[in-house]
């Protein structure tokens, strides 16, 4: 079946007060302040118009679907939570009633593994796990530096720079398997975050950890660069 979220938002918020009342009535006290930091950011983010974009990846036979808003959002928690295995958060789902509240699922319902992993390759719009080939070259050895106290030389290859120049000289065969994430990231992310001027979409800059680009995480790791 199709998922038809009428209820939206709202319909979230009140379930999330409603389980808060019966299974933490004494939540202002027992919520450390880091829980509450993340309860307040899933109460303001509205995903409920997913559901609607995502309508063409469900068949209109079949059981009733989770609505890919409270699979989205549980994947979000799972990050903020540091939980990064479907096995491992589905089991979680089950025994932290809180994880599954915040998610927007009701106690004793969530998801189960098979449930993340479907709703994953819905995401993926290609049976390929990835666009890039598995397997890569061996990495080089970082050099030693030639004179004594001297820095060795960088091990990066690229930039961020010299990567747009080769995507725009010679672009992708294929984007489609992504494009699905990217108009939910560019849409109710992106977009959304500059409506609200949390950003600018002419200062970004990329960030990565343990990439072998130049990114703006090496830029700011220097001290001299710290606000």
């Amino acid at each position: 079946m199709k998922p038809i979220n009428i209820g939206g938002h709202s319909t979230y918020q009140e379930r999330v007060l409603t389980q808060l009342r019966k299974y933490y009535p004494n939540a202002t006290t027992s919520l450390s302040p880091s829980s509450w930091q993340i309860l307040d950011k899933f109460w303001n983010l509205d995903l409920p118009p997913i559901d609607d974009l995502m309508q063409d990846r469900y068949s209109v036979f079949g059981p009733e679907p989770r609505f890919p808003s409270d699979m989205l959002r549980a994947i979000l928690v799972s990050v903020e939570f540091k939980i990064t295995s479907y096995t491992r958060f589905a089991a979680d789902l089950k025994e932290n009633y809180l994880h599954a509240i915040i998610s927007g699922f009701s106690v004793g319902d969530t998801p189960g593994v098979g449930t993340f992993y479907d709703f994953h390759r819905r995401l993926w719009l290609s049976p390929d796990k990835n666009l890039s080939n598995p397997v890569h070259p061996p990495k080089e050895k970082p050099q030693e530096p030639k004179v004594k106290e001297e820095k060795a030389p960088p091990v990066e290859k690229l930039t961020v720079d010299d990567l747009f120049r080769q995507f725009e000289k010679n672009p992708p065969d294929d984007m489609a398997p992504s494009s699905k994430l990217w108009e939910i990231f560019n849409t109710f992310f992106l977009q959304h975050s500059a409506k609200l001027r949390l950003i600018s979409l002419k200062s970004l800059a990329l960030a990565g950890d343990g990439t072998p680009v130049y990114t703006s995480a090496q830029f700011f790791a220097d001290d001299r660069h710290r606000i």
